[in-house]
């Protein structure tokens, strides 16, 4: 799979309004990267700061996710106040890391070694001596497009592939692949036959996996920063059907356009869980350098998929507890919360009216708050939440009120509505 055919666009395509739309995208891509080519990469590196600081503050609902990810990885190590100001830290260092990649994305490949540098790079050499290639987990940080470009940095002979999402714009997308590929990287994608990628690493390749995107049900539960979530296999999966050797690659920010790549070990036997422990150990080389705009710990639960499904009953309770807000408020002194909600990994609260007695079937030690009459229900949520520092994982009631739907939906909390 050397080489990916680009579909030609179909009439329907060529006469959808998104057209448009996906031009104007790969014309502002294009305008980008010509202006980024003609600075130095310290003054790309600082106008992506900038542009960093405006957008948190032009955009509340990714500045919401970018704490709660922290609220979560950081609980325990750090107060609310510092961990908002490492958050505005992390926006600032996330545009100056993706404007920097117009630059790089450019550079002579004789260039490279210039914005970016290895360490540990032995720790490849000896993985590679084993001759069935080498997984190589990656994350969201730093400059990661460059990552596809670090080939020339690798011993001579290197065979490099790395997975990937195809983008929504498919003429930026096609743009972007071709670009990829041009310094050798074989780009592999999930419709890619499970063999393809095997075969690839028994002939000695190295396959990047960008591990750390959040997964549904059908991933694997593990602990993560001390969350129990639910993570890829599939790094884990190709180690062992190759055999091949695993490690783990930070990418932290040195000074202003450049970079240092840190190789780090896995430890034995490659589980999912060992992967990881070996991820979180490479992003914690930098956490302003990790891109937390994507929200990395959300629970999948709905009505149909009770929290013991989404953990499983029988795991062992992870050192961060999940937090749930059951919102008892106006419901039926009889209704009760149904066992498959209840899990050892979660630390219940309840909302009730004030001057109500709260149930007796709440677990013992539950938090408890009373909701004064004519309250504003978004600053109480707020105000409840900001008693612990990680945030609530979910609310559950009973036939929700569209109000109460609302506000959690613009404070990014899973509603469960309960029959």
């Amino acid at each position: 799979m050397g080489t990916i055919t680009q579909r030609p666009l179909s009439r329907r395509t060529k006469q959808s309004p998104k057209l448009l739309q996906w031009r104007l995208e790969c014309l502002g891509h294009s305008l980008i990267e010509g202006l980024t080519a003609l600075l130095p990469g310290p003054w790309v590196f600082r106008l992506g700061e900038i542009i960093g600081v405006l957008a948190w503050h032009l955009l509340p609902q990714r500045r919401n996710i970018v704490l709660r990810n922290l609220r979560i990885a950081l609980a325990g190590e750090m107060d609310l106040p510092a961990i908002r100001r490492m958050a505005k830290a992390t926006f600032r260092r996330s545009g100056a890391n993706l404007i920097s990649v117009a630059h790089t994305a450019r550079l002579a490949p004789e260039n490279i070694g210039r914005v970016i540098h290895i360490e540990n790079l032995e720790l490849l050499q000896q993985a590679l001596a084993s001759g069935r290639g080498v997984v190589l987990l990656l994350a969201h940080m730093g400059n990661w497009e460059i990552l596809s470009r670090i080939v020339h940095l690798f011993p001579p002979g290197s065979k490099t592939g790395a997975f990937y999402r195809p983008l929504n714009n498919p003429l930026l997308d096609a743009r972007v692949l071709a670009r990829r590929q041009a310094d050798g990287t074989r780009m592999f994608s999930k419709r890619d036959p499970f063999h393809q990628v095997t075969g690839f690493l028994r002939e000695g390749g190295i396959v990047g996996i960008l591990a750390d995107q959040r997964v549904g049900i059908q991933g694997e539960v593990v602990p993560f920063f001390g969350r129990l979530t639910r993570a890829s296999p599939l790094p884990s999966l190709l180690a062992r059907r190759a055999k091949s050797e695993v490690l783990a690659l930070s990418l932290t920010t040195e000074r202003a356009g450049k970079w240092k790549a840190r190789f780090m070990p896995v430890e034995t036997p490659t589980t999912t869980a060992n992967c990881m422990v070996a991820l979180e150990n490479a992003m914690k080389a930098s956490l302003i350098d990790v891109f937390w705009l994507q929200e990395r710990w959300r629970v999948f639960v709905k009505r149909f998929r009770p929290f013991q499904q989404w953990l499983s009953p029988v795991v062992s309770a992870g050192s961060k507890h999940h937090r749930a807000l059951l919102w008892l408020v106006g419901v039926s002194e009889s209704w009760q919360l149904p066992e498959p909600w209840f899990h050892p990994d979660v630390t219940y609260e309840a909302v009730i009216a004030e001057g109500d007695k709260p149930p007796e079937w709440l677990p013992q030690g539950a938090a408890i708050h009373m909701l004064p009459p004519k309250s504003n229900l978004r600053r109480a949520i707020r105000m409840f939440e900001t008693n612990g520092v990680p945030p609530f994982d979910f609310i559950i009631t009973r036939q929700a009120a569209p109000l109460l739907a609302g506000i959690a939906a613009r404070e990014l909390i899973p509603l469960v509505s309960l029959p």
